[in-house]
């Protein structure tokens, strides 16, 4: 009897798999890396996320800018002011085109829009021409071609009359910043708060703001910052941070946990 002829292929001999011991083939090996990639997706980040690195990396930045803030308009005599966007989790810095910014004593329900900012701005202008022509007409200036316009003491205080100016900081130092895109504001109450601004309330163009006066006093605030479960709804599973300002050292400090802070209570009489 002759001997069973092997498989001939160009270049030399190849044995017969064993029946029953063939290879993985192209389909379960797409599966199986598509598997593999899915739980890289899925997994890492959120083991990335409850590490907390990324948390303290954005928290100490975020109370680091707090202190830069305040060390700003002690060098420059400025008026500054922190504008936190809740649901993005992005932060710019903005200076007044004038240093005399007060708060005042009544507490505003909610921080104005950009929008809003702009419509005060215009209405202002309109309303203020009504003063403007009650202060008379113009007239010829004896010495010279020119007209004098009129005056009065409404007109000549209209640098001071009108609303403040705001306007980005835009350098290097000061580029918007941001604690996300993991990471959202809850809720933010300041000074000139009378109540909480929460993101729930304000919906998705909500903004709070901190002021920071020229001798470095930081407004008063307290920030509750949570993790992102999607555009506008904090995921309450993970515990939260909060961030305080200390108004007469010009820092702010930041703990595990959303702890309620009162803002209005003045620590320099309780020290």
């Amino acid at each position: 009897m002759s001997a069973r002829s092997p498989n001939l292929r160009e270049g030399g001999l190849v044995p017969r798999s064993p029946k029953g011991e063939g290879g993985f083939s192209l389909i379960e090996v797409v599966i199986v890396v598509a598997l593999i990639a899915f739980v890289y997706a899925v997994a890492i980040p959120q083991f990335n996320l409850k590490s907390g690195q990324e948390v303290a990396t954005k928290l100490n930045m975020l109370a680091g800018d707090v202190r830069s803030a305040s060390d700003l308009a002690v060098l420059t005599g400025g008026t500054y002011r922190l504008v936190f966007y809740l649901n993005s989790g992005e932060y710019v810095l903005e200076q007044a085109d004038r240093s005399d910014v007060y708060l005042g004593s009544d507490k505003i329900d909610r921080d104005p829009s950009e929008q809003e900012e702009k419509d005060a701005a215009q209405a202002f202008d309109q309303k203020f021409a009504d003063y403007v022509q009650l202060a008379g007409e113009a007239v010829a200036d004896p010495k010279g071609d020119k007209q004098i316009p009129p005056t009065s003491p409404v007109v000549s205080a209209k640098d001071k009359l009108k609303p403040v100016v705001w306007t980005p900081v835009e350098n290097l130092e000061w580029a918007k910043r941001t604690i996300g895109p993991n990471l959202m504001f809850k809720d933010i109450q300041a000074e000139h708060h009378g109540n909480k601004q929460e993101l729930s309330e304000l919906g998705p163009e909500g903004r709070a703001m901190v002021y920071i006066f020229p001798n470095g006093y930081v407004e008063r605030a307290v920030l509750h910052i949570s993790y992102k479960k999607d555009e506008m709804t904090p995921d309450d599973s993970q515990e939260p941070y909060t961030l305080t300002t200390n108004p007469y050292e010009g820092t702010a400090d930041t703990q595990t946990g959303y702890v309620d802070v009162d803002e209005h209570e003045d620590k320099s009489d309780t020290d």
